[in-house]
């Protein structure tokens, strides 16, 4: 529980730094730690961290409650399902699942505020979302070091 609370607090801080410091395009750091923790802590318990970080940014956002929850838990739930399936994890797969997953993301984004909020991003340049996952990999790169698994059932994943 004390991990999860953490994790939790470190999210908020990752909302409050991605508003702080970057304007207009911003890394999601948020599903970087996502990921890491569904990877750490199984699909369901990183389903209901993605949930409650999502629930966290709609909150933020001041929109529509539901878009960035069910992106977050769905990458949450995929991560861990791709990580399953694959003999050893390493920075390479990681950053591919992150930018995958990154792409999903903003598409259940966009699609439920489009539905749910009648905001159109019809003439919103593809460059703004290509530039948001080239900066999401960034930091999924950067801080691959400090949350990569390490031991996992008793064994030890590559990195």
């Amino acid at each position: 529980m004390k991990k999860f609370l953490l994790y939790l607090a470190v999210a908020y801080l990752a909302v409050s730094v991605q508003a702080v410091f970057f304007r207009g395009v911003k890394p999601d750091f948020v599903l970087v730690l996502v990921c890491f923790y569904s990877l750490k802590h199984g699909g369901l318990k990183g389903a209901g961290y993605g949930a409650l970080t999502g629930l966290l940014i709609d909150t933020v956002n001041g929109f529509v409650l539901g878009p960035h929850i069910l992106g977050k838990s769905l990458a949450a739930f995929l991560v861990r399902a791709v990580r399953e399936n694959i003999f050893q994890w390493n920075i390479v797969i990681n950053t591919l699942a992150v930018t995958v997953l990154s792409v999903v993301n903003i598409f259940i984004v966009y699609i439920c505020l489009e539905t749910f909020a009648k905001i159109s991003f019809v003439n919103r340049p593809w460059s703004v979302s290509a530039r948001e996952v080239v900066y999401t990999i960034a930091a999924s790169l950067a801080l691959y070091a400090f949350f990569r698994p390490e031991r996992e059932n008793g064994s030890m994943i590559q990195g």
